[in-house]
């Protein structure tokens, strides 16, 4: 068990994102508020860096562009997705799970700093999800609570997931869940 004066730390998270879309990438994270630059070396190609803290390494995402085997298993997918009526029910199923239940679906959590700056993000990302991403980012209902209430549960005061095919852990068919977060000062 590590210490505290040697607790671990997450180093980083690696998102896949389609070929030429850095940009679309950096929209979507700076939305949610989080500084990002592109790198471009070999063998690891380009990537998008996003911070979510000062210390560059520690705490961030990484956006890489999709590999060509990757891409051959989403292009299959989606071939099924679109052909085989059950695993299409199946998909859809899953997705209405993301949208009603999404604390029971695999997702990314990020603390934003206070509610005001998590209000803010939201009005950016429902700005994006009406503008630029429609279609490709669904931003769900947001779930508030007292102070009191909080507390008594250890839960944020303010909390929102988010949808999106822009970026994944995994298949960019299926799509990535983001939970934002705000907990009291």
């Amino acid at each position: 068990m590590a210490t505290a004066a040697g607790a671990m730390r997450m180093n980083h998270v690696e998102l896949v994102r389609r070929r030429g879309e850095s940009g679309v990438a950096i929209t979507l994270f700076e939305a949610i508020g989080c500084p990002c630059y592109t790198i471009d070396v070999p063998p690891f190609g380009q990537y998008v860096v996003v911070q979510l803290d000062e210390a560059p390494g520690e705490n961030d995402m990484f956006a890489s562009q999709v590999e060509p085997e990757q891409l051959a298993l989403e292009d299959a997918l989606g071939a099924q997705l679109c052909a085989d009526g059950a695993l299409a029910t199946a998909h859809e199923r899953f997705h209405r799970l993301q949208s009603e239940r999404p604390f029971r679906a695999t997702h990314v959590g990020l603390r934003l700093p206070t509610v005001g700056a998590l209000d803010e993000t939201i009005a950016r990302l429902e700005a994006l999800q009406q503008g630029e991403l429609s279609g490709r980012l669904e931003v769900g209902t947001p779930m508030s609570r007292s102070a009191e209430e909080a507390a008594s549960m250890s839960a944020p005061l303010k909390q929102v997931w988010i949808w999106t095919d822009v970026v994944s852990t995994g298949l960019l068919a299926i799509g990535q869940q983001f939970e934002l977060q705000a907990y009291a000062a």
